[in-house]
This record gives C-alpha cells, structure tokens and sequence, in this order.
C-alpha cells in the first residue's frame, strides 16, 4: 500500500466516492464520519495522511486541525481539507489553523493524487530524519543540550521568473509581511549558476505562465536536481496571462499536478491574496529550517560516531573501512600505500606521574600536531589510549620514512605545555611501517596483514629502545 488515509466527511456519498479514488491508487482508506470518531481513529488506526471536509463547518475543520497538530503523537501527520470554492480568506485561515493544504471541490483526481504525494514526501522525510536523530542518541550519539538556542539567520527567499520587474513589485510586497526574511530577485540566469553555499536561497518563487511554462518547469527540475539546491523549497505562481483575457490554462488541474510531481513544494494557482503567499512561504521556510536541523543532527551524530571524542580524529570503527577502501584503490589504482603504526612512549607515566587531565592534554596537543603535518587526504585515528593509525595513499616506502621520521622529531623536539601552565614535558613516539606496493608479490594484501605487520614493525621499535622508526621486514 502506497499509505494509510484516514478521510473525514458528514456525507456518506462523499466519503464513497473518494474511498474509490484512493483505493483505486493503491492507498489504504480509513473513514470516519463524526469529529469524535476522527480523533479516535488518529490514535487507533495511525494514518499517514488525514482528509478533512470543511464545508459543513469550516470553524469546526480549523478545531480540528489546532487539535490534531497539538497531540504530540500526530504533530507530523499532514491534513488536508477540501472545500466547494475556497476563497483566500478561508484559505488563509486554514493555514493558519495548521492545515498543510487546501484542496477545492470537487476533487480533481490528478491534483488530488498528486497533492497526496507531496504532503506524503515531506512528512516521511521529517519522519525520517527524526527516526535516524533517535537512534543516534540512543547510542549515544547525540549532540549535548548547551541550555541555549542560536538565533537563527534569518530565511532567504528568491523570486525569478516572468519579468525582473514584476518580481520587483511583488518583492516589496512580501517583504512587508515577512520581516524575518531577506526577499530577493533573481534572474533566471542567475539562478542556475554555482551560488555560494551561504548565499542559497532557502526558498525559491517561480513565476509562472502558460506562455513561458515549459522554461518554468525546465528550471524546477533543474533546482531539484542540483546538489547545491535540491533541499531547497520551490514554490510556484501560476500568474494570470493578461494576454488571455483572463483564461490562464496554467489553472488546469493537470498542470497543477505536473509541478507537484516534478517537485514543487507549493503551487498558487487561482486568485490568492498577497498574504496568503507571504504565510505560504513563511510555513516553507520554516519547514526547511526544521529539516535543515534535522539533516544537520544527523549528520553531526554520524560525525560522533566515526570520531575520538577526546582528539576529534576518527575512531577505529571509522578507520578500518577506511583503510580497506584505501588498500583496494591501492591495488586497483597500482599504486603504493603506506601505513603507519604510532604510539606513544611512556604514556602510562604520565598519567600516573601528572594525573589524567595531563594526560588528556598531551593526547590532544599530540593529535593536533600529527593532524597539521598530514596531507588532506591521508587517513588518521585515534585506535587506541595512546595508538594511532595512520594510512598514507600513493606513498611508497622513501616517502613514507621521510613522513615517518618527520612525524618523530615533530613529536620529541617540541615539548607540551601542561595544564595550567604547570611545566613542560617532552614526548616520544614509535612508529611501526608497513607498505603495501602492487609491485611486489610478496607485500601484504588485505587490512589484517597490513595492520598486523605494522604492529610487529612497532613492536620491535619498542623492544629496540623506543622514539624510532622500524619497516616491516618485507618492506624495508
């Protein structure tokens, strides 16, 4: 089933008829003909959308809609209400109440189906992206509450599409209703080439028309398939074509439903008030604030997953993958790579000698230096208290001597400040190498060897007197 759709309407007929629509679209149809019975079936039945008829009482509807988004459990279930005619004011209203669409009667199959989806999309989306926050904390994963909030830039909305002019008109009219967003005018030029990623508009505004409708889906589609705007929001006009006397075609239902498929978020069509456009996007923009915080959660706990919450370097769980895709590439590229094996000597000392939080900060400051001497695309973890890993790609075994005794005296001839100033203490590492050479057959193959040579290569440094570099036997 495409979803579950709990439909709402007094009138039997009515319900009849658009239960066939929609099991006819392979959706899963729930009724109920009484407010009461609506609310209970919410809580039983957990639809993914719900229909709601306001004809009979559009007060009661709006109720409605201000008590299914204050229940915690169906704030994200999108309703929909449909109405003989409706005009903007009550449109306004609708949206107000919490509604996240309003469709007029009677129901165009296509318009309807289409306006189905994209309410399904968004809201499974958001479901999503919580879902995957969820179990981010629940492993632990999940970002501290600082007890504070950063204030929020302010959203950017992008009007392109039809004349410069006429955007000009309409941009100093919405900016009077959404002082909380900058409104700009963009050619449609403009649009397309590489914008900053701080300069993308959060919302795009395409004014459409039936003259220049093609070119106006060309861009939608151009928006969403790029990476620097496919999360933002696009919200379509459709302008009366003074040309036509009037008749714009761009009212066809069908049309409609296109732009929604090709991935509009929105589509004003018919007559509409300025307001309601302004509270159109200002419910846009906000939903891409909460599904940026989302993606940006989530993106931070997987960031936490794979990272050294002490050092900030990867972990091991991040860097065997890692190193395993390095030594294929190796291979497959034929070309050599290096891994490195490095701890630190006489770690345990200073922990017991100086405490722990001197022992975190030599850690850190070790980190710190290891990091700024690597290559951008070298590979460095935390594996350990005090081991690291290190993988180095196209480095054959000079190179990586080079590196290694570089790494070395970087460590041991610049001693680390304790904290509060409390003296200096000077460190040395030993580094175990291994270097895996398509070139030679008898070099390691896979990670296990690769990593296991490297340990044994520490080994000997260590067993040698420590502060040295010691090559796997294979690769000296």
């Amino acid at each position: 089933m495409a979803g579950k759709i709990l439909i709402y309407d007094s009138i039997a007929a009515n319900r009849i008829i658009l239960r066939c629509k929609l099991s006819a679209a392979c959706y899963d149809v729930v009724q109920a003909s009484s407010r009461a019975e609506l609310l209970s079936k919410l809580k039983t039945d957990a639809p993914d959308l719900v229909i709601c008829d306001m004809d009979q009482s559009p007060a009661q509807a709006f109720e409605l809609c201000r008590a299914v988004s204050s229940v915690a459990d169906n704030a994200g279930v999108p309703i929909l209400l449909a109405g003989t005619d409706p005009s903007p004011t009550l449109r306004i209203a609708a949206f107000k109440a919490g509604a996240w669409d309003v469709l007029g009667k009677p129901l165009h199959d296509d318009l309807l189906l289409a306006s189905l989806r994209r309410c399904l999309r968004l809201a499974h989306s958001v479901a999503a992206s919580h879902e995957h926050q969820a179990q981010a904390a629940a492993l632990g994963f999940a970002e501290e509450d600082t007890g504070f909030k950063h204030l929020s830039p302010k959203s950017k909305i992008a009007l392109t599409g039809r004349s410069l002019v006429l955007s000009e008109t309409w941009q100093d009219g919405l900016r009077a209703r959404l002082p909380d967003c900058v409104v700009t005018c963009l050619e449609d030029s403009e649009v397309l080439v590489q914008i900053r990623p701080d300069l993308v508009p959060d919302v795009f505004v395409i004014l459409a028309s039936a003259e220049n409708w093609p070119q106006n889906l060309q861009l939608l589609s151009e928006l969403r398939s790029r990476a620097s705007t496919q999360h933002s929001k696009i919200v379509m006009v459709s302008l009366q074509d003074d040309t036509t006397g009037g008749h714009d075609d761009l009212r066809q239902p069908g049309k409609i439903a296109m732009a929604l498929d090709l991935g509009a978020d929105d589509v004003l069509h018919g007559d509409f008030h300025m307001a309601e456009l302004a509270l159109r996007l200002k419910t846009q923009a906000t939903q891409k604030k909460i599904t940026d915080d989302l993606r940006r959660a989530l993106h931070n706990g997987m960031q936490l997953a794979a990272r050294d919450p002490l050092t900030g370097l990867f972990n091991r769980r991040y860097a065997v993958p890692r190193v395993r895709r390095m030594l294929h590439l190796a291979y497959q590229n034929n070309k050599p790579m290096a891994f490195m094996a490095l701890d630190l000597d006489r770690f345990k000392t200073v922990n017991d000698t100086h405490g722990h939080p001197a022992g975190d900060a030599v850690l850190i400051e070790i980190s710190r230096r290891l990091r700024d001497a690597l290559r951008p695309r070298d590979m460095l973890a935390r594996v350990g208290g005090e081991e690291f890993w290190i993988a180095l790609p196209d480095t054959n075994a000079q190179t990586a001597t080079k590196a290694a005794q570089a790494l070395r005296q970087l460590v041991r001839e610049n001693p680390i400040v304790l904290p509060d100033r409390r003296g200096l203490l000077r460190m040395t590492i030993s580094i175990g190498v291994s270097v895996a050479d398509p070139a030679d057959i008898s070099c390691v193959r896979d990670i296990d060897q690769l990593q296991e040579s490297a340990d044994s290569a520490l080994y000997n440094a260590k067993a040698n007197g420590r502060d040295k570099v010691t090559f796997a036997s294979f690769a000296a």
